[in-house]
């Protein structure tokens, strides 16, 4: 694939795919658990829910539909399941809300819905994370809240992949976490904002780290809805001018 070519090109490891061209990590994580040498992994990071959306997609462009064809596939049960599997092997896991795909004039291009659709499917799902994260008193790392869809230079070559810059800002939360999260002692945060800003954001950071507890009140949808739309207004105020899309 040109993922493949351009990690070659670049001089990247390859991706560890097994023999029949797939990448499985969890199986990744129990060998490298198992018989992967010192020094054996102390964390995992966890993003679920993005290719399962593209392959809802495919079916319906309506929020009712994606979200119902997602739930009917199982994704709820797995990703529950495939908490339980990481956390046997490493209990240090963080959870990642996945990221809001830019914004952009013809989504239906790029085999997306509308935006609004989109923000509303990532709402919907919210509670998956943090129910669990609640029940395992472990953090969550939320980009939604984090990357500006109204920000190309947030986004790599397509309004779906991460640019370097974003994939800083994973890199940092990811740090911060790791270095402030007492697991095993603190109950349920959730993460999000960016903690080292670049460029002309340097000077006024709008999306600044924010730490908060995952109480009761978030198995409430208004909340996060509330979050999320307020974090997309000041994402499309704080943009390049030539970025916006209203």
């Amino acid at each position: 694939s040109g993922y493949v070519r351009s990690r070659r090109w670049n001089g990247l490891e390859p991706y560890p795919a097994d023999s029949d061209g797939v990448v499985r990590p969890l199986r990744l994580l129990q060998k490298l658990v198992r018989d992967g040498g010192e020094p054996k992994p102390t964390h995992v990071l966890m993003s679920i829910g993005g290719n399962d959306a593209r392959a809802a997609f495919m079916s319906s462009l309506n929020i009712d539909g994606i979200y119902q064809a997602m739930v009917d596939d199982g994704i709820v049960e797995e990703f529950r399941r495939l908490v339980k599997q990481v956390m046997a092997h490493v209990k240090q896991l963080i959870l990642v809300i996945v990221y809001h795909p830019q914004v952009t004039m013809c989504p239906l291009l790029h085999m997306l819905p509308k935006q609004q659709v989109i923000t509303e499917l990532i709402v919907r799902f919210s509670p998956m994370f943090f129910d669990v994260a609640r029940e395992c008193k472990i953090p969550v790392i939320d980009l939604a809240c984090t990357f500006n869809p109204y920000d190309a230079e947030d986004y790599g070559s397509t309004p779906i992949e991460p640019s370097n810059r974003s994939g800083v800002y994973i890199a940092e939360l990811t740090r911060h976490v790791i270095r402030n999260f007492k697991f095993g002692v603190d109950e349920a945060k959730v993460y999000s904002g960016v903690i080292n800003p670049v460029d002309c954001e340097a000077k006024q950071n709008w999306r600044p780290l924010t730490v908060e507890p995952i109480d009761d009140s978030w198995k409430d949808l208004e909340k996060y809805r509330k979050r999320i739309h307020t974090h997309m207004e000041k994402g499309r105020l704080n943009a390049p001018r030539a970025c916006v899309i209203s």
